[in-house]
Order: structure tokens, then C-alpha cells, then sequence
């Protein structure tokens, strides 16, 4: 612990240590549940803001792969994600954890739709399905709703959300590897 509170990587620990110890809990009592919704809902946070940043980023990187092609040279590697992210809450800043496997599929998700290789309403389906699986991770009774703010955009541009996602064609690749 530092002089003026605790490093960012013990912060970063902490995170892990808090996510590990909602997914083991077993009981349901009252405060245990509420434990699990407060990571759970950090969880669907992180998810959010990931797939805002991995869009971010897609646009900067397609742009450099774009005058790398133009100046001949060599493509960067494209960004990876972070599996923390520092969060504001109603209490103050806090850091949240995210699997790997769960924060890949999301930041990739983030790209592919910025990119316009996805539609929005697959990306939602897709990292939907990732809450769920870690909403089922932590052992969560309830579920809860990844980018809502992405649903909205689109209904405001009169997409039905629900029947295009409804639509998809399974995709088995992500659904194995989120256990589907």
C-alpha cells in the first residue's frame, strides 16, 4: 500500500478477489444476493463502457490501417482489451473485472460493429449473451440488460431491436464458447 492508498494493481487485485468471491458464493441470502448484484451490475457496466472504447478504438485503428496501406508499410496490431476498468459509482471511482474470454468477445463485438461487419443488433445479441453468461457465472437470479444505450439509438432510428435480433442466425463459435 502506497502513501496515498493502494496501487492500481493492488486495486486491479481486489477487483479479481471481489468477482471470485460473488462466483463462489452459494447461498442466497439477502446479502449475499445484494453482494452479487453489485459486482454483477459493475460486470454489465465494464461490458458497456468496453464495447464504447473497442468502438473508439476501432475507428482510430482503421484509420492508421488505412495510411499504413496508403504509405506502404506494415499494419499495427490491432488494440487488445482491458480485462479492468475503472468505473464511476454513486460512492466514487471503483474497479470492476471482466474474464478474459468475456472481455474479448465484447471488445471484439465493439470493433466488428464500428467497423460495420456486424449489425447493431447482432452485437447486441452477442454481448447479451455474454451478461448472461456472467450473470450465470456469479449465480445472479435476474438478469440484466447489456447496451441499453445501443437499443435505444436504434429504435430511435425505428430498428425493432427484439424481432431483428429474434431473426439472427445462431452463431455456434460464440455460443460455445459462452457454454450455450
Amino acid at each position: 500500500m502506497s502513501m496515498f492508498g493502494p496501487s492500481e494493481k493492488e486495486l486491479k487485485a481486489d477487483a479479481k478477489k471481489e468477482f471470485d468471491k460473488a462466483a463462489a458464493l452459494k447461498g442466497d441470502s439477502r446479502k449475499e444476493d445484494a453482494y452479487r448484484m453489485r459486482i454483477a451490475l459493475r460486470v454489465r457496466a465494464h461490458i458497456d463502457k468496453l464495447f464504447v472504447e473497442a468502438a473508439e478504438k476501432a475507428e482510430r485503428f482503421n484509420e492508421l490501417v488505412m495510411l499504413c496501406i496508403a504509405e506502404g508499410k506494415k499494419q499495427p496490431e490491432p488494440p487488445e482489451p482491458s480485462n479492468y476498468m475503472k468505473l464511476m459509482t454513486a460512492s466514487g471511482e471503483v474497479w470492476s473485472y471482466l474474464p478474459e474470454e468475456y472481455a474479448n468477445l465484447v471488445f471484439k463485438q465493439g470493433m466488428a460493429y464500428q467497423s460495420m461487419h456486424i449489425t447493431g443488433p447482432k452485437a447486441i445479441d452477442t454481448v447479451q449473451k455474454v451478461v448472461d453468461a456472467a450473470a450465470a457465472e456469479l449465480n445472479l437470479s435476474q438478469s440484466l440488460v447489456a447496451l441499453e444505450f445501443l437499443r435505444e439509438e436504434l429504435a430511435a432510428e425505428g430498428v425493432d431491436v427484439e424481432a431483428e435480433i429474434a431473426a439472427l442466425e445462431p452463431d455456434l463459435d460464440e455460443d460455445e464458447l459462452l457454454g450455450s
